[in-house]
């Protein structure tokens, strides 16, 4: 009877594991490395930005707030008000730069 429950409880422990793992992932900054890389693209001195933080877009609908439509990684400086805003796929394709107020980076569009 010992043996008949083991696979089912490593099975559910599995589960969980993979889980968090995910999890872990979205949190962590999915495609940060690729949000990095355009980042550097646009030779922004290191002493103008300020920090980076990436963000899940959900597409809202279905339950429980849909599902991850796309990423964006925002930048905020320190020598004015606004963002950078770098959006990649969830296969972390980029897809849109802008800039947002006050903010210039030269060759990107402002909003």
């Amino acid at each position: 009877m010992r043996h008949l429950f083991a696979p089912i409880i490593a099975l559910c422990l599995s589960s969980i594991a993979f889980v968090t793992v995910a999890s872990a992932d979205l949190v962590s900054g999915r495609c940060q490395k690729e949000i990095e890389n355009e980042i550097a693209n646009l030779a922004i001195p290191k002493e103008r930005s300020k920090d980076v933080s990436i963000l899940n877009i959900y597409d809202g609908s279905g339950e429980g707030g849909g599902r991850i439509d796309h990423i964006e990684g925002w930048v905020s400086f320190n020598d004015c008000k606004g963002n950078l805003v770098i959006s990649v796929s969830t296969a972390c394709i980029p897809l849109q730069t802008y800039t947002t107020y006050e903010c210039r980076v030269p060759g990107v569009k402002n909003y």
